[in-house]
C-alpha cells in the first residue's frame, strides 16, 4: 500500500512531516514539524529544528538531557495520540477482529453507520486502500466535521464519502462488501443493510451492552436474511516488558464492547 498515513517522508524527518516523540510508555506525542517550533513535555522540550533531516528512529535529547526517540507515526499513534475525540471510540483490539472476520481489505467498498469521531472510519479508509471506498453515515453534523478533520490529518480523506444522514431512513449504496454499524439500535437498520450488501457480504455491529446483543441476535433470526452469526468479546492484556519484572500491567482497557458478525443470505 502506498505511503498515506500522515503523508510523511519515507525515511527522513522534514518540515511538515508528522513525528512521534517517544519518551516512555506514558509520554508519546505526535506533532507536525515546523521550523522554529518546540514540542513540550514534563520531561523537557524538543526543538523541531534539531530533528529536521534526522532519520526516523533516531535518538534525541530533550532540553533536560533526557533521551527520547523520534519515530514515524503508525496508524495506532494517530488514533491514540493525535486525533481529537468527542465520543467513545472503538479500540484497535476490536478493529483487528472487525477487519479479519468482516473480510475487509484492499479494494473493499464499506458502509459505516455511526461515524462519531472518525476513528473506525480512519481504520477502514487505511485498509481499503486507494482502490476501495468508505461511505460514512452520521446524523450529527459537528461529529461529521470532526471526523473529516481527523481523516484529513491522516491523509485519508479522499477515500471516504461522508453523508449527513440517518441510515435508518435508507442507504444509498448497493453491492457493498461490508457494513459496519455502531449505533444504539442497529436492528432498526436491518432491512436497509440487507438491501445494500452484496450476496454473502458482511455485517459487523459493535455494541457495548449485552442487552443490545440479545436484541440484535433476535432481530437477525427473525429477519431470515443473514447466516453465520457470531459474537465476540476481545479481551487483551498487555505485559510490562522488563526482563527482570515481566508481568501483566495492573491496569488496562478490558471490556469495550461486543462484536457481532453475520453474512447476507439471498432471500
Amino acid at each position: 500500500m502506498e505511503e498515506k498515513i500522515g503523508q510523511c517522508c519515507v525515511d527522513i524527518v522534514c518540515e511538515g512531516c508528522l513525528v512521534l516523540l517517544f519518551i516512555d510508555r506514558r509520554r508519546k506525542f505526535v506533532f507536525r514539524v515546523r521550523k522554529g517550533d518546540v514540542q513540550g513535555s514534563d520531561k523537557g522540550i524538543l526543538r523541531h529544528d534539531d530533528i529536521i533531516g534526522l532519520p526516523y528512529g533516531s535518538k534525541v535529547r530533550l532540553s533536560t538531557g533526557i533521551e527520547a526517540i523520534i519515530h514515524k507515526p503508525m496508524l495506532v499513534d494517530f488514533l491514540d495520540h493525535f486525533f481529537v475525540r468527542k465520543t467513545q471510540v472503538i479500540y484497535p483490539k476490536d478493529h483487528g477482529l472487525m477487519l479479519v472476520y468482516g473480510g475487509i481489505g484492499p479494494g473493499s467498498r464499506v458502509v459505516e453507520i455511526g461515524v462519531g469521531s472518525g476513528f473506525t472510519t480512519t481504520v477502514l479508509a487505511w485498509i481499503v486502500g486507494s482502490e476501495g471506498k468508505v461511505y460514512a453515515y452520521e446524523v450529527r453534523e459537528d461529529l461529521l466535521e470532526l471526523a473529516k478533520r481527523n481523516l484529513e490529518s491522516a491523509g485519508l480523506l479522499d477515500r471516504v464519502i461522508f453523508k449527513l444522514r440517518d441510515a435508518r431512513e435508507g442507504i444509498d449504496e448497493t453491492d457493498v462488501d461490508a457494513i459496519v454499524v455502531d449505533m444504539p439500535d442497529p436492528w432498526n437498520t436491518l432491512n436497509h443493510v440487507h438491501r445494500a450488501l452484496r450476496g454473502s457480504g458482511s455485517l459487523i455491529v459493535f455494541m457495548p451492552s449485552v442487552n443490545q446483543v440479545v436484541r440484535m441476535v433476535t432481530a437477525l433470526t427473525l429477519h431470515g436474511g443473514f447466516s453465520d452469526i457470531r459474537v465476540f468479546e476481545a479481551l487483551v492484556r498487555e505485559y510490562q516488558a522488563l526482563p527482570d519484572a515481566l508481568r501483566p500491567y495492573t491496569t488496562g482497557v478490558v471490556h469495550t464492547g461486543y462484536l457481532l458478525f453475520a453474512r447476507k443470505v439471498q432471500v
